[in-house]
This record gives C-alpha cells, structure tokens and sequence, in this order.
C-alpha cells in the first residue's frame, strides 16, 4: 500500500545568496520577488497542492525580514533561526529545524529554488521511502558550468533507478551523470527511522572536542559537520546502503545563484501559472488548431486519424483538459503533418498580471554590463553601460537604459573617439536624460552631432548608423532608448525566404517617391496578370494611354486618376498613395522646448508629445507628468501596447483593472513597466510609502532626471495595426466574435 504523501516540510533560506546582490543586501534570496510574490511563497503554495500544512523555515542572514512576509506566506509557518548561518552548512540549519518536526515524513527543500507545481507532484507521488528530485537536463551545466552543480548518478533502471553518487566533487564524469539535484528531497515516514538515526549519530555530542573536530566512523568529507551540506548527508546514506529513488523532471525549475538566474527565472512564465491559466492557454491553443482544421476543411475525427492521435485527446485540448507539454505535441503533429507553421498554433504563456508587467530599478540594475568599443587609440575601452528595462512577450518592446560612459567633448561629430554602430533592424525612439550628445549619419553620408538634454527626443528609422556620448564628466548622461519592430519585423520568415533585394523591386525607396510609384503600380499590375496596355484599356474611358504610361513610369498622378488607376485594379485610392520619407523624416529630434510648446493639460495629468513620425502614425511618445491633483489619476487606455519608465524624483501610485480585478503597484524613479492594449490604468500621487533609510535607494536616472513625477509612454500597435483592424472591420457581425477563440466548426 502506498504511503500518504508529507504533511510537513523544512525550506532551508538561511544563507545570504552574497552573489545576487544588490537584491540580498537588505533581504534573504528566499525572499526576492519573482512574479510579485516572495520565490520562497510559490514553493510554499505548490507544497499546499500537495497537502503540506506546516513549514519551518529555517533563517539567518536578514531573518526579520521573513516577519514582514508572514501573512503572505499564509498558515502554518514556523520560523527557526539559525545564528551560525555565516559559517555553517545547510545540515546545521537542518538540525535547528529538526527539533520542530512532528511524527511522519517530511520533505526538505532548498530556499532559493523555484518549480512549476509539477515538480512538487512529481516527488510526492515518487515511490520508495527517500527520493530526490532530479532534472535530467541539468541546467546549471550552462549557466555554471558541471564542477559547480550537484550533480547526480544513478544505479538500475525504470522503477530500480536509485541513487549511486550526489554532489559536487564527486569524481562523477558528465557522460556517467543522470542530471542535477534539484534542491528537494522527500523523506517518508517509514524512512524516518534511518533518517533519525544518522542524523543523530552525525551530530553526537562533540563537547569535550568541538564541532570541528573528526568523529570516529564518519567520512573526511563529512568534516566539519557544522559546515556539512544536504548533499553530503545524502550521500553517507547511499554508502551506508539507504535506497534513495529518483524523481524525474525536464525543466520546470530553477535555482537562482546569480541576477543571471534570477532573470531566467523572471522570463520562464509556465512556472508561475496557476491551473486555470494553464487550462486557458491549453483550450486558446485549442481553439487555434480548430481554426487551422476549419480552414483546412477537415473534420476532428479525420484530424484525429491523420495525425495519428486519439479523437478523446483533440477534444481535451479543445477544452483545456490536456497538460501542457502534451498539447504542444499535438501541435508540432500539426505542423509537420500539414502545411501549418507551428507559430500559427503555439500560443505564448501571458507573462503579465492581468495586462500589466512591472521591472523594478534593482531588477534593472541586476542586468547591467558594460560594451565597449575602440576609442582614438585602437583601445577597446568602455562606451555603454546597458540595463534592461520592462519587457514582455506580449509585445515586441525592447527598451533599454543606457548610460553613456565615452566622453567626447570635441564638439566634432568626426571626433575619433565617437563610435557610430552599423544601424538595426528595429525602428528606436528615445528619451534623454542629463548631457547626452547624439550623432548620426544621413542619407548622404554625412555624420551629426546633436546636443541633447533633460525631455528631449527622438526617432531613428531602422538601419540609420548613430552613436551617443557624454560631453560633462560631472553630469551623469542616460537614455532610455526604446527599440521596437514593425511590421517588417513582422514579415521576416517571408524576408529571408524571398530575399531583401526581391522585396525592394516590390516596395521602391520613399526617398526617391518617382521609383515607389514605379514599384507600386508595377506590383499591382503584376498582381493582377496585365500588362500596361491592359491597363490603358481598363481606363481608356478616363485617361489617355500616353498618361497610363506616364504613371506606370512613376509620374505623379492627380486624385481623379488614382480613382481611375485603384477601380482598374480593384484597390483602394489609399493603396496607391505614396507618402515621401523627407530627409528630415529619417531622424526626427524633438527638443524638450518643442514638446513644452504642444503640452496639453488634463484634470491629474500634463502631456507632453515627444518625437513622432508620419510613417510611424500608431507610435505615440509621451512625457506624462503626474499632477498634485492626481489624488486618483484619470483613466487611461488604448489598443496601442505601452512601455512606462519613470525618469523623474517622486514616486508613482500605479494601478490597474484586469480580469475583474484591481491591482496597484508603486512606481519609483527607474523603474518602468509595460501595459497591454486596452487595459484601464491610472497614476497618482497617492499614499506611496516612504522607503526606510535602508532601503533607499539612488536615482538611477541621476541628477539630471526630470523633476516631479515624470513619465516616458511609449505606445506601438504591435500585431494590431491599422491595416489589421481594417480588415477585421469588414468581417461578418456573424461569427467574427470567434477570431483568436474558435470553437465552432465550420459546418453543422
């Protein structure tokens, strides 16, 4: 008969987590927020799943801050301290806890790992009296490399696989090793008896020779005991000949060391996803393969017996029923068996909190690393200091902050010290802070140098070769440049499938607005198999065919022809306009001044308008002033996808509404935020708390940073362009309603 599964678990968070400062200098790792909670809070709520309902936790470094947590960390939890966590081991924090354990199994977990509730489950229903979870994958092979992991080897096989070597340093070669120890082992409560007995023995009274002197019978590398890990008491099991099983994951988990995990674990969504959400994602992507079959014109049980799967698992997936990892083996199914990309099935998790993702100033700073380029000696010396800002999956945002370290005070625009990058495929707009010189190279070939300050903008089109440096070594220079794709970007499985070159002789150059008008009606005629003789007969009734060749050749047409040329070719008179790209329009600067002059003043609010471009009409900038006033913001919203940094030197009020929910958040100087299409949001002033002097922190945005409570909203379409939302316009009142969540088919 099966054991029940334990009712009680030891986190063991007692350690500093030294390597992710600045975020443990005035918390434990255990406690670093990841998706807004506490990393030590989802490993509690996935133990809850499990039927755990007491925990002792065992702290050390900053352990009052747990105090502060209690409530969120819900019923049930027992703190333990551990003062000799500076210098002792994970199984010195596990002795203080084991005074509190009741009768039964338990399990034991490290405090600085996080897992998808599934690797919870995985152990609970493991066989056997001791088992550890290991991941196959072994993720800390390539983030730390394999002398730094505890690793795992095993014995046998199936059901008999157990444990032969765990830990580092254990003369295990990375082709003999199953996976990695995942940091949670469950002992059952028929295992306890063992448990108990060595790890009485391990600690038997030392007083007459101290804790670091070698007691008879136990392994050298067991000593000192005090500064023992789990991994070695495991082993000692192992070798005195306790079976300890395995359980089995790919992923699912992460052990957070370094702002490198800990940015890893922040952007791995499916850990954090509630069953509901899974469920939801699981039946969306459902929807997308009915979709697909509709189109295809294939009823489920044909689906069903072409790909080779049962009918019973389509219709999970249809209804969410079906795990994760399993739906998207139906989708890869598709994709292979049917001319389906499988981009049109898999639906990315939503990795924000109900349309709204927030990236703290720390976060930021965790991510930070220095480029460096030649300077006028040939020395590749620094040149930028980069930090992330508030991304998401949902859009296709990549803002950065960006401190300028190279100081160039020449006032050349040639200065050799000045390093002008090879352009980018994402179009940029930008906001600068403090004195930032901006250079770039036009059209012609020449370069320019822009003086920028405090709330100036601007817009650089893609490919448009610029640079930015500091001129005061006093003055801290920033910028927040936002990079951001377009529809190209959009298109670029059919770039790269039919060549750039080919898809020039498509578009033209709206600098040279003769060739665009060629390349237009070249295409239009070309989609629509006529030549330009078919074309002057089309329209003979209204222009002259000298007139038809005229505009076929580039000519500028009047509005009456271009109704012509657009009924001749059943387009719109819209899709034959050509809009120049002026030579002022490659780069577009907007100066703080500009943007003063065009402020509009709201009841709680001041609008700035920063750089805009008219080949960019749904790209909105703005600097957003919070006003005294805002004691509860004005409600703001729209179908454009938002990027929020806060550059000023008061904090923010931020909340939102989502899924029938209001949340709120505090925005402080540095920290930035990205907010879906058609949420409702507010900023005010509000009852922000003042942060205690030990957890002040400095502007990221420097002495130069706006003043107040200022914001940088950047607002882009993403896949709901203006063109997307024209077509969507003209679908039936019918059935339009079943766009992105099909699920009817297409006949009854």
């Amino acid at each position: 008969m099966a054991e029940a599964p334990p009712r009680q678990a030891v986190i063991l968070a007692a350690g500093r987590g030294s390597r992710l400062a600045p975020y443990t200098d005035g918390a434990p790792s255990a406690l670093i927020a990841i998706a807004e909670k506490p990393m030590i809070a989802h490993s509690i709520g996935a133990l809850r799943r499990q039927g755990v309902s007491k925990f002792i936790i065992c702290r050390g470094w900053q352990g009052d801050a747990f105090d502060e947590h209690l409530a969120e960390l819900g019923e049930g939890v027992l703190l333990v301290d551990c003062p000799n966590f500076a210098t002792a081991g994970m199984l010195d924090s596990l002795r203080g806890a084991t005074k509190h354990l009741d009768e039964g199994g338990f399990y034991v977990l490290y405090g600085d790992i996080i897992f998808r509730p599934s690797v919870a489950r995985v152990l609970a229903e493991a066989t056997g009296q001791l088992a550890v979870v290991v991941d196959h994958e072994a993720p800390g092979s390539q983030s730390k490399g394999f002398e730094d992991v505890e690793v795992v080897m095993t014995a046998g096989d199936g059901r008999n696989r157990i444990v032969r070597r765990i830990g580092k340093n254990r003369r295990v070669q990375q082709s003999d090793a199953l996976g990695e120890f995942a940091g949670f082992v469950k002992i059952a409560i028929s295992a306890r008896p063992v448990w108990d007995e060595a790890f009485a023995r391990v600690w038997a009274d030392r007083s007459s020779t101290g804790l670091s002197s070698p007691l008879k019978g136990l392994p050298w590398w067991l000593e000192p005991i005090n500064q023992a890990s789990l991994c070695e008491f495991l082993q000692l099991l192992v070798d005195e000949g306790t079976s300890i099983q395995i359980a089995s994951i790919f992923g699912g988990w992460h052990e957070v060391n370094t702002p490198q995990d800990l940015t890893r674990a922040q952007n791995d969504t499916p850990v954090f996803l509630a069953e509901a959400e899974v469920r939801a994602q699981v039946a969306a992507m459902g929807s997308c393969l009915l979709s697909e079959a509709n189109d295809l014109k294939r009823p489920l049980p044909i689906v069903a017996k072409e790909l080779n799967i049962d009918l019973k698992k389509l219709e999970y997936l249809l209804s969410g029923d079906l795990g994760l990892s399993e739906a998207l083996d139906v989708l890869r199914k598709m994709s292979e068996v049917y001319p389906v990309p499988l981009n049109d099935l898999w639906l990315e998790a939503d990795d924000t909190k109900s349309g709204v993702r927030l990236f703290a100033a720390d976060a930021a700073e965790a991510t930070a690393r220095v480029l460096d380029r030649p300077d006028r000696d040939g020395q590749r010396t620094p040149y930028y200091e980069y930090r992330d800002a508030a991304m998401s999956r949902c859009s296709q945002f990549r803002p950065e902050w960006i401190k300028e370290l190279r100081l160039v005070q020449s006032g050349d625009p040639l200065d050799p010290d000045v390093q002008l990058n090879n352009g980018h495929l994402m179009m940029q707009t930008t906001l600068f802070i403090g004195p930032v010189d901006f250079y770039f190279q036009d059209r012609h070939g020449t370069v320019h140098r822009r003086e920028m300050n405090t709330g100036d903008s601007n817009f650089i089109s893609s490919f448009v070769p610029h640079s930015f440096t500091t001129r005061d070594p006093n003055t801290e220079a920033i910028i927040i440049a936002v990079t951001y794709g377009g529809s190209v970007r959009r298109a670029f499985t059919e770039f790269t499938r039919i060549g750039a070159k080919q898809v020039f002789s498509l578009a033209g150059d709206l600098r040279d607005p003769e060739l665009t008008r060629r390349c237009l009606l070249k295409r239009s005629l070309e989609a629509e198999s006529m030549t330009t003789e078919d074309l002057a007969q089309a329209v003979a009734k209204r222009l002259e065919p000298g007139r038809v060749v005229q505009l076929v050749n580039g000519a500028e047409p009047t509005y009456d022809e271009l109704e012509a040329l657009a009924d001749a070719l059943h387009v719109r008179v819209s899709d034959l306009l050509v809009c120049p790209l002026e030579e002022h329009e490659e780069v577009v600067v907007t100066l703080a001044e500009d943007s003063q002059r065009s402020a509009r003043s709201l009841s709680t609010y001041r609008l700035l308008p920063l750089a805009r471009t008219r080949h960019q009409p749904d790209l909105k900038t703005f600097d957003l002033e919070v006003l005294e006033s805002a004691q509860h913001g004005e409600d703001l919203r729209c179908g454009l996808h938002s990027f929020v940094y806060h550059f000023g030197s008061e904090p923010v009020e931020f909340t939102w509404q989502g899924k029938g929910q209001s949340h709120s958040g505090v925005l402080r100087p540095g920290d930035s935020a990205y907010i879906a299409p058609m949420v409702v949001h507010q900023f005010s002033v509000g009852k922000v708390p003042t942060p205690t002097a030990s957890k002040k922190r400095p502007n990221p945005n420097g002495r130069a940073c706006g003043q107040g409570r200022r914001l940088f909203i950047v607002r882009i379409p993403g896949h709901l362009s203006g063109e997307t939302l024209a077509e969507f316009g003209t679908f039936s009142h019918f059935g339009r309603e079943r766009v992105g969540a099909e699920t009817v088919r297409w006949y009854n």
